[in-house]
């Protein structure tokens, strides 16, 4: 048997203004406390409708959207720490960037290959940073440093290509350049691009973005003179679409790459 009770209590005495010294009637809601009953339970002061009181409500809410900004920038500057897009290319733009966001997000693989200056990395980080926005996690790798890496031992080793395995997006710039790797690095290369294809669903596809000076098909012989770089450029044609980029080195003359 359940007996409905109603207790009051202590509930403040209205209160005035601090602005105008208009008395403030005390504001309560009704809690349920299971067999006990109901309570009405103090929740805070009427509005004033002042001058004065308003421009503090209005000075008070400034402050905390200034709050909430100031805590979006912060995670957005350890999102973009954490995803290691180089300094310069952390405001990057470019007119391609949107329509290359929404294949990555689709899930399809990108080859961009083209000479020095076209602005392959630019586009690649304008387009990660807007996939960033919508909610994916990147990582961004220059081929050099993360050969480097896959050549280590250890734990270290273990965590990088777990960490590039797991995120929504990975970006490997620069590939080829690098000239010839050795076999274990060749071979944990392809294990990273391998246990994503193996990794990925329907609902979380893992797309590549790669960044080159070279055509997939002589990826094979600059990453590796043995089967794994052939094997890197089978997995790579088979997850990836290749767009070319051509024109003129925008770094030349003082130019700025776009």
């Amino acid at each position: 048997m359940r007996i409905t009770t109603r207790r009051r209590p202590s509930v403040p005495d209205p209160k005035p203004c601090e602005h105008c010294g208009r008395l403030l009637a005390p504001r309560t809601v009704e809690v349920e406390f299971g067999m006990q009953g109901t309570s009405e339970v103090f929740a805070g002061w009427e509005p004033c409708g002042c001058e004065g009181a308003v421009a503090a409500r209005a000075e008070w809410e400034a402050g905390r959207e200034r709050a909430e900004h100031a805590a979006e920038e912060a995670r957005w500057e350890r999102t973009l720490e954490s995803s290691g897009i180089p300094p310069r290319y952390r405001g990057a733009t470019h007119p391609w960037a949107a329509r290359l966001a929404g294949r990555l997000s689709a899930g399809d693989g990108v080859y961009l290959h083209g000479p020095n200056g076209t602005g392959k990395t630019t586009l690649a980080c304008a387009a990660a940073l807007i996939c960033m926005r919508n909610g994916m996690g990147v990582k961004f790798a220059v081929a050099t440093k993360l050969l480097d890496g896959l050549r280590e031992f250890g734990d270290g080793q273990r965590e990088l290509l777990e960490s590039l395995v797991r995120c929504d997006l990975l970006i490997v710039d620069d590939l080829g350049k690098e000239g010839a790797a050795t076999p274990r690095a060749a071979e944990k290369l392809f294990d990273l691009f391998n246990d994503r294809y193996n990794a990925q669903t329907l609902a979380d596809p893992k797309p590549i973005l790669v960044t080159s000076n070279f055509p997939r098909g002589e990826v094979a012989a600059r990453v590796s003179q043995g089967g794994s770089g052939l094997a890197i450029a089978s997995r790579l044609k088979e997850t990836t679409y290749a767009v070319p980029m051509d024109g003129e080195d925008w770094r030349k003359g003082g130019a700025r790459e776009r």
